[in-house]
């Protein structure tokens, strides 16, 4: 009989989206009998194995910089020029010593780990480190592990060289174990897994692929959203990715619709069928059918890269391209990713941020966007266009095909080669317009 694991991979400060993970499957009664876990995902992990979940929320909640490495920086960033600087500090730090001194880490993790709480635990928890020079990976057990060292061998899993130092134990050597297993799904299946939440962060570091996967129900959870610098360490970020990281997982296991946004069930669905007679008489006016069996090159490219954008979420479907409408216009015109949502309430959103949009200054980029006949020529001009505006333009050009204006098919298609993701976004808020006037 298989078991039930959870499998943390390394990422910094983007850890705490794994707690909000550990918190929904909590709620969900996923009963882990094995964490595995690399970098952060091994502090995270050991938290798991203590199921000490809110020592993880409280330590997350209020997490900075400061509380990880000794190194005079602020957590959060400005600006590209702000960033800069930051890196500019921890690269002076790896010059002068070696890497940052970790030390406030250390003494953090021994208030909030408790050996003798995980020995006991019946959750086996393994975790990943490596041996330097030889960067060969060494896999840390509770029986492998040295009496009283269980937090030394943390840091070592969670050294990473050269933004920080080496972690020294005994005569060897340590760094963070994503130079070898950054998101270690093996390792679970080695200690008996066939059932595995993997969460990856999508940092810097060596995910390794599975050979001896056959059986074995794997669940990868990655965020849509940018979880931060992985370097920094912000409260305020911390807590944002703990609820994406709930809302995720739940979706995940399908008490929430969604993909990058969170839905209340149904909702997709249910706004889909609202909407598909509008979505027709959209794709006869433009003659973007996704299934169309002829097509110029240029309606090609408009299809397929329309297509690719409900592929992210899984099949071509009315519902899938529907939600990938609902949720580029949402990311684009900045709705929180935070919330759940019905799809009234979410599209109550959208209109009041299209209407609340101002006009666009520039007269002579306008201009120039209305006479542009190549996708390259367009993507190359709107580049520094707010992307507000280029959903805004391409929303004007959907009404002028409806309004019979000459040439506007042939505009409609080339904005969805070169923008389809804004186009996409409009055709939703069009789908919107023609549902309030005939609906």
């Amino acid at each position: 009989m298989g078991k039930k694991a959870v499998v943390l991979g390394g990422g910094g400060s983007r850890g705490s989206y794994q707690v909000g993970i550990w918190r929904a499957l909590d709620e969900l009664g996923f009963d882990y009998e094995i964490v595995t876990g690399t970098s952060v995902g091994a502090l995270n992990g050991a938290l798991m194995t203590q199921r000490d979940i809110e020592k993880a929320e409280e330590m997350w909640a209020q997490i900075k910089t400061a509380d990880i490495m000794d190194i005079d920086v602020t957590d959060t960033v400005g600006s590209a020029r702000d960033f800069t600087g930051k890196l500019g500090a921890f690269l002076g730090e790896m010059a002068k010593n070696g890497g940052a001194d970790p030390r406030p880490l250390e003494e953090m993790l021994r208030r909030f780990i408790d050996e003798d709480k995980i020995r006991r635990s019946n959750i086996d928890f393994s975790f990943v480190t490596v041996e330097y020079p030889s960067l060969t990976a060494k896999f840390i057990t509770r029986d492998t592990l040295p009496e009283g060292e269980l937090v030394d061998f943390l840091m070592a899993s969670a050294a990473c060289f050269p933004a920080m130092k080496a972690r020294v134990i005994g005569d060897k050597k340590y760094l963070d174990g994503g130079y070898q297993d950054n998101v270690p799904v093996e390792l679970a299946i080695d200690m008996g897994a066939d059932d595995i939440i993997a969460v990856d962060l999508e940092a810097i570091g060596r995910v390794r692929p599975v050979r001896n996967a056959g059986g074995v129900r794997i669940r990868t959870i990655r965020s849509r959203w940018d979880l931060g610098v992985f370097i920094l360490f912000d409260s305020a970020t911390a807590r944002r990715n703990m609820r994406l990281g709930y809302l995720d997982a739940m979706k995940e296991f399908g008490r929430l619709d969604g993909w990058a946004y969170a839905f209340h069930p149904g909702e997709i669905g249910r706004c889909t069928k609202r909407l598909e007679k509008y979505f027709d008489m959209v794709s006869a006016k433009t003659g973007l059918y996704l299934a169309k069996a002829r097509a110029t090159p240029m309606e090609a490219i408009a299809r397929k890269k329309l297509g690719e954008l409900a592929l992210r979420i899984g099949r071509v479907t009315p519902e899938n391209l529907t939600l990938a409408g609902m949720e580029s216009a949402g990311r684009i015109f900045g709705l929180s990713p935070e919330e759940v949502y019905t799809a009234e309430e979410f599209n109550a959103r959208l209109a009041e941020a299209l209407g609340a949009l101002p006009v666009m200054a520039d007269a002579a980029v306008l201009s120039a966007m209305e006479a542009v006949k190549k996708p390259k020529e367009l993507r190359k001009l709107i580049r520094m266009v707010d992307k507000r505006h280029v959903v805004s333009f391409c929303y004007q050009q959907l009404g002028r095909l409806f309004a019979g204006r000459e040439n506007s098919a042939a505009r409609a298609i080339l904005l969805a080669a070169a923008v389809p993701e804004a186009f996409l976004a409009a055709c939703y808020f069009y789908l919107l317009y023609l549902e309030e006037i005939q609906g």
